[in-house]
């Protein structure tokens, strides 16, 4: 399989490109990985940059929920790279190891907060396509309120993104794996 991607390297960015990376190093002390590719717009990395951080880090949802709704998104495009960054993630945030092994084979996980629940097949629904239907829909809206069901689905659309960019350059996993998620 013939890598899409040549070696990163910061030094070698144009000028407006390498003015976005040193802001993100500057504000966050690292660049996450899909910043690697979508330096190649500055533009669309400088005005994603803000969004992702405000939906990681600045949302209403608890950050087991955040780290659950990325599993699915990672899960239905086989992103590898992302998921060993948010499997570990998802554990540290305190979602159960058996629910992210069962997410990791596409099994429906058992869970013992009803919020996970709402959350995982809030998720999963949208992400299929499927939409989620007035009873889930009414469901997801009295555990995380209209910002929180907002914040979902603005999660959902950014996943989506990362996930097309690492899946679109063949990025391999952080330990070099390229395989894909079963």
């Amino acid at each position: 399989m013939k890598v899409r991607f040549p070696p990163f390297d910061p030094d070698n960015l144009p000028a407006d490109a390498r003015a976005v990376y040193d802001r993100i190093m500057t504000e966050r002390g690292y660049v996450p990985g899909p910043y690697q590719f979508w330096l190649a717009s500055p533009g669309f990395a400088d005005r994603i940059e803000p969004v992702e951080e405000f939906l990681r880090h600045g949302v209403s949802l608890e950050e087991r929920l955040v780290e659950v709704a990325v599993l699915v998104v990672a899960k239905h495009w086989r992103a590898q790279y992302v998921w060993t960054s948010h499997g570990p993630a998802a554990e540290k945030a305190g979602v159960a190891p058996a629910i992210v092994e069962a997410i990791r084979m596409g099994d429906t996980p058992v869970f013992k907060l009803d919020d996970e629940a709402v959350c995982y097949r809030f998720c999963t629904d949208m992400i299929a396509g499927r939409e989620a239907d007035d009873t889930l829909w009414a469901e997801a809206q009295a555990v995380f309120g209209e910002t929180g069901v907002t914040e979902l689905l603005g999660l959902l659309g950014l996943y989506t993104s990362v996930c097309l960019t690492m899946v679109g350059y063949r990025m391999p996993t952080k330990n070099g794996e390229p395989e894909p998620l079963p």
